[in-house]
Order: structure tokens, then C-alpha cells, then sequence
């Protein structure tokens, strides 16, 4: 599966009018609109595709195709509200220990924290981060709750963050 995030600034009557040509996100298995939280961009489009998509640059807008690397968890009868991001970029020496590893056993962790529904980390093909952990989330706090706490507070979360060279964190929602 691959994904190509379209990150832009809204500037009035068409902010919800993703840059992306209607043909391209016509052929994507699933496309969502998000609002974020930014200074540089406040709107992201969101577009699966089951083969990778013919990329182009945007004007005015921020691209990254991503391809999936692990999946855990299970899509929801209905669309989740929020998506929670984590872009990052890591040593390289790390790799093998975030995509493996306690790096796996971290997802599996939060997808049991009820508000998380599923957790898949992606590769970047074209555009930087490198690698970005998305979460489905039923509860825009989830992380935030007792048990979102106690799940995301490890010595690995505390090496990964500590190790990493970019790190953006996006809640993004419907």
C-alpha cells in the first residue's frame, strides 16, 4: 500500500480543495481531507493507493509518497475522526531497531489503549521525513489517557526520540 500526503495552506473559499489533479485522487482506494494545525500548512489530503501512483510535484503544497511497511490493528466499521502522525528521521544504525524489535512491540502496545485503533508505519520513496508512524484514533486524547501513558512511556520511546534527527508531531482531524 502507498500513500501520498498533500500538505498545503488554505487561503479562504477553497480550502477544502486538495492541489492534487481530481484524476490522480480518483484512482486512489481511499482519499481523506484533514485539517492540521500549522503555521506552514493547516490542510493535508490524504489519498491510498494499492500500486504506486504516478507522483508530481504541487505548487504551493508540501508532497511525500510513502510506502507501508507494518500494520497493526484494524480499520474501523467507520472512517476514524483524528489521525495522529509522527514524522521522523533516524540514524541509520536504529533502522532496524525501529521497524523491529521493541520498535514493533511499541505498536502493539498502543493499538490495545482503547481510542487506537491502528497503528502503521510508512517509508518515504519521494519527500523527507523518512518515516512516519501513522495511529487511527477514535479519541483525539487517547495518548493522553492513563493507558495511553503508561503504553507510550518506554525506554524505546525514550531512545527513538532521543535519537532522532526530525521529529514533527501532526494530530489531524475530519
Amino acid at each position: 500500500m502507498f500513500l501520498f500526503l498533500i500538505e498545503w495552506l488554505s487561503d479562504g473559499a477553497a480550502s477544502n480543495v486538495s492541489p492534487a489533479p481530481p484524476a490522480l485522487l480518483a484512482s486512489a482506494s481511499r482519499v481523506r481531507s484533514f485539517k492540521t494545525k500549522g503555521v506552514i500548512t493547516n490542510r493535508m489530503t490524504w489519498a491510498e493507493f494499492e500500486s504506486k501512483p504516478d507522483v508530481q510535484l504541487l505548487p504551493k503544497a508540501k508532497v511525500t509518497l510513502l510506502e507501508q511497511t507494518h500494520s497493526v490493528g484494524q480499520i474501523g466499521p467507520v472512517e476514524t475522526p483524528h489521525v495522529y502522525m509522527v514524522h521522523t528521521d533516524i540514524d541509520a544504525d536504529l533502522v532496524d531497531e525501529y521497524h523491529h524489535g521493541r520498535g514493533a512491540d511499541h505498536l502493539e502496545r498502543l493499538v490495545k489503549v482503547p481510542g487506537i485503533l491502528r497503528a502503521r508505519r510508512f517509508t518515504a520513496l519521494a519527500g523527507a521525513p523518512l518515516y512516519l508512524t501513522a495511529y487511527d484514533l477514535t479519541d483525539r486524547h487517547a495518548f493522553e489517557s492513563p493507558e495511553g501513558l503508561v503504553a507510550r512511556k518506554t525506554p524505546w520511546t525514550d531512545l527513538m526520540s532521543s535519537q532522532s534527527r526530525v521529529m514533527r508531531r501532526i494530530i489531524c482531524g475530519i
